[in-house]
């Protein structure tokens, strides 16, 4: 009996001191050198409006090297216009210069386009981060805008830019009017 009670003092007094030595205070780990690997791999754009989000990530982030969907569209461009009739015939075929400049937005994705009307007179389209940009509707639910200031002709379509070539985009233009549908499109060049 004696020798159980011994037992269980000695396991009373030897608790406490095993924790207290188990237990030490938690030390950070002393800063780390960055990784140079990632130093290796570059930089990458970390602003997810931007066309170029995470590409080349893991690597030091750097907002500088963003490509915004406004920035493939800005410029000036050649376009090769074919009208069509909404007969599917042929009108005619022109060429336009069309001047793309981006407005102050903080999306960065809306244009204005000059050189399609006469009197410098734009119409605006907004461009996605997937190469494409879609003729802006008018407010009140129609669907394109007035085309040229003029209220009875209508604009709506789409502006797609090659991913192959940074160079050139196609654009699918309908214009409604009194005298009818008709359907421009065509490749523009970049000058």
């Amino acid at each position: 009996m004696m020798q159980s009670k011994t037992k269980l003092v000695f396991i009373i007094l030897a608790l406490p001191v095993i924790i207290l030595y188990a237990c030490k205070k938690y030390k950070d780990p002393p800063n780390a050198e960055p990784d140079p690997r990632l130093a290796e791999r570059g930089f990458y754009c970390n602003d997810p409006r931007a066309i170029n989000y995470n590409w080349n990530f893991p690597a030091i982030s750097d907002s500088s090297i963003c490509i915004y969907p406004v920035d493939s569209f800005v410029g000036t461009w050649t376009f090769h216009d074919t009208i069509y009739l909404q007969s599917g015939d042929t009108e005619s075929v022109q060429i336009k210069q069309l001047i793309f400049t981006a407005t102050e937005d903080t999306l960065k994705a809306h244009l204005a386009v000059n050189g399609w009307c006469g009197g410098n007179v734009p119409f605006y389209v907004t461009a996605s981060k997937y190469n494409r940009a879609d003729v802006d509707t008018i407010p009140g639910g129609t669907f394109g805008q007035f085309l040229c200031g003029v209220q009875t002709d209508t604009l709506n379509g789409f502006i797609n830019k090659n991913t192959g070539d940074r160079n050139t985009m196609k654009i699918d233009f309908t214009i409604n009017s009194p005298e009818g549908i008709k359907y421009h499109r065509g490749t523009a060049v970049r000058m």
